[in-house]
């Protein structure tokens, strides 16, 4: 078990029961780590509350303590390598990789257009082991991005 791949997720019909359940489940947490001798790093957890009104202001956000430490809910967080903010449209994930990659592709330009005579079976092999790792990972997800986010 890491702490980075370590997730707890409640759903609810009220703000209330939805914090009071999360805290449940983050006392318990808390309470397994300790029997198990673990140290929660408050200052590293992170919170991301997924609505169907995601711009909606809420007198009482959720908020949850860990270890007597408040932590307040974040537009995005990184969860195993994939950006996920809180109207799941992915964006932040897609500019992720489009940054990562741009480099990448430009570097196959240059070989493509500095090689005499460019072979397309090596040009392939060299985009699939340095591109096309990072647009696969976390593909499924992206799958459900908006219209408007690959606009």
């Amino acid at each position: 078990l890491f702490a980075d791949d370590t997730a707890l997720w409640t759903s609810s019909n009220t703000m209330t029961y939805l914090s009071s359940r999360l805290q449940q489940s983050v006392d318990a947490f808390e309470s397994w780590c300790k029997s198990w001798k673990l140290k929660l790093q408050p200052t590293k957890t992170e919170m991301i509350h997924f609505t169907i009104h995601p711009r909606k202001k809420y007198k009482h956000p959720v908020e949850v303590k860990v270890d007597n430490t408040i932590i307040k809910p974040l537009d995005h967080t990184r969860y195993l390598g994939v950006i996920i903010d809180k109207q799941l449209n992915w964006r932040r994930h897609l500019d992720h990789i489009e940054t990562k990659i741009a480099p990448r592709i430009g570097l196959l330009r240059y070989l493509s257009r500095t090689a005499y005579e460019p072979n397309s079976k090596t040009m392939i092999n060299i985009f699939k082991s340095i591109a096309r790792t990072i647009i696969i990972y976390g593909y499924p997800v992206l799958l459900t991005a908006d219209q408007n986010v690959w606009n």
